[in-house]
């Protein structure tokens, strides 16, 4: 069945924030949340333009698309807008918002205006501390080869989307990840969750570990009765909340008690295999991705699918031929013999996890980490956790904090890091990530190097490749 994307099925048409009648300017549209979503109702027909500090690919590609984008956030960009969407990412005190008082303009947090696209579609939602970026693409993929059609919206590039975070199909389903990081997701209406795990990380916003559980809760009260919950039963804080569940659940994990069990996770030179078992039955998967947490992660997938109603063998054909997620154990080069690899974790489970695939992938092989913490709340809070997290490469550079949303706390920065790292024989803070490129271009061209943050430090591997080759860098300057 087909659902008009704008044709509500659940929410009060009086009510409903989606309409072709209005204009919606985004407030930091570069932002991969806010990208995904305005190409997802610019392709739905919404009239759709927005702004940002500094241009982008990201920009770019919704320029191409017809979408308005404009540079900095001024008030004349807002000259016939009916709404003005924005992201937590915008600070309150940012000027603009005086324009958008004065001018009595409606606004809304981007998980307002997804939240009425939820009540469009049957929605599965993802959500987690960790893994969910990687799992929602997987699902995505798992539900295309279906022949669902699904509309999507997931955190990060994902090769086999076109490169892109987004995904408008015709079908009824949307498949979307759901971003614990400010408890927005309450304005979410799913009829499948997925929970991969639950641990203390975005306090700065949530304030205490009982609020943070609190919003998870709230979030599976949003499913309804007849919804579906699967949960990882390898996460005790997972499991809890879905004990609190009166309807369906499906379990995954290496745990004996799980519905969907995984097991004999070993490593391959191109990725690993592992053995899927529920109900009786038992499915071997070769997949491309390298470490037990993404065993974990397409499990989590094969139990709602299935839970879904999607036949196995389909899943096992998607399971194998999933390629991962940009900034997910990216390979963006060789520097002489030596794999430099870009990843996204920013907490130290996320770290710990990145280095023990990277060293089953590499078996033998010196592994250097550059890690550029990411906000100073954080940074504060789990300095020993990096640290600990980090002792198991060979060499270990930590830069300074990236800011994101945050001001600067007082003598917070990377060096808290190194400074719990004074055990390590070769751990070193460098503030700056690009004084990094001459002294990484002398260390012996062998093993891996694997640079890990959530902020600008993706710019380093391309730098890096670009300084060795003799192009322009980072910095506009040309290599030796």
């Amino acid at each position: 069945m087909s659902v008009n994307p704008m044709t509500p099925t659940t929410a009060d048409p009086g009510k409903d924030l989606l309409s072709r009648h209005w204009h919606y300017h985004f407030l930091g549209l570069g932002g991969v949340g806010m990208s995904a979503l305005a190409e997802v109702l610019h392709r739905a027909g919404l009239r759709i333009s927005g702004s940002d500090v500094r241009h982008s690919p990201v920009l770019a590609h919704l320029q191409e698309l017809g979408i308005p984008v404009f540079l900095g956030h001024e008030p004349q960009h807002l000259a016939d807008a009916d709404a003005v969407v924005y992201s937590s990412a915008i600070p309150k005190g940012h000027p603009i918002w005086e324009t958008v008082r004065r001018r009595g303009l409606m606004t809304l947090h981007r998980a307002e205006l997804l939240g009425a696209l939820t009540r469009h579609r049957r929605t599965i939602a993802v959500t987690g501390t960790h893994g969910k970026t990687t799992t929602t693409a997987a699902l995505s993929l798992a539900l295309v080869e279906a022949g669902w059609d699904p509309t999507v919206l997931v955190g990060g590039q994902v090769p086999q989307l076109d490169g892109q975070n987004n995904r408008a199909g015709a079908g009824e389903w949307l498949v979307l990840e759901a971003d614990e990081s400010d408890g927005s997701f309450v304005n979410f209406s799913p009829q499948a969750l997925l929970i991969t795990n639950v641990e203390d990380d975005h306090l700065d916003h949530h304030g205490t570990r009982e609020k943070l559980l609190g919003t998870f809760a709230d979030f599976v009260a949003r499913l309804p009765a007849n919804g579906l919950l699967v949960y990882c039963r390898d996460d005790t804080q997972a499991t809890a909340l879905a004990r609190d569940f009166a309807g369906r659940k499906v379990s995954y994990g290496r745990d004996a008690a799980a519905d969907v069990r995984v097991t004999g996770v070993t490593p391959r030179p191109t990725g690993m295999q592992f053995t899927l078992n529920a109900g009786g039955s038992q499915l071997a998967v070769q997949s491309r991705l390298h470490g037990a947490h993404n065993a974990l992660n397409l499990a989590g997938v094969y139990a709602l699918a299935t839970g879904l109603g999607l036949p196995a063998a389909p899943l096992q054909h998607t399971l194998t031929q999933f390629r991962g997620v940009d900034r997910r154990q990216q390979v963006v080069g060789l520097l002489g013999e030596m794999a430099v690899i870009d990843d996204y974790a920013h907490h130290p489970t996320e770290i710990r996890a990145t280095l023990a695939a990277i060293q089953a992938a590499y078996p033998g092989s010196p592994v250097t980490a550059v890690f550029q913490p990411h906000l100073y709340s954080r940074t504060a809070r789990l300095a020993r956790e990096f640290a600990a997290a980090l002792h198991p490469a060979a060499r270990v550079f930590v830069t300074d904090v990236y800011a994101a949303r945050e001001e600067p706390l007082p003598d917070v920065s990377g060096q808290l890091i190194t400074d719990a790292l004074a055990d390590h024989p070769r751990a070193h803070y460098v503030a700056d990530w690009r004084e990094l490129i001459p002294l990484l271009r002398v260390l012996p061209a062998e093993g891996v190097l694997v640079i890990m943050g959530a902020g600008d430090i993706t710019g380093l591997g391309p730098a890096l490749l670009a300084d060795a080759l003799g192009l322009a860098g980072a910095d506009g300057e040309r290599g030796p």
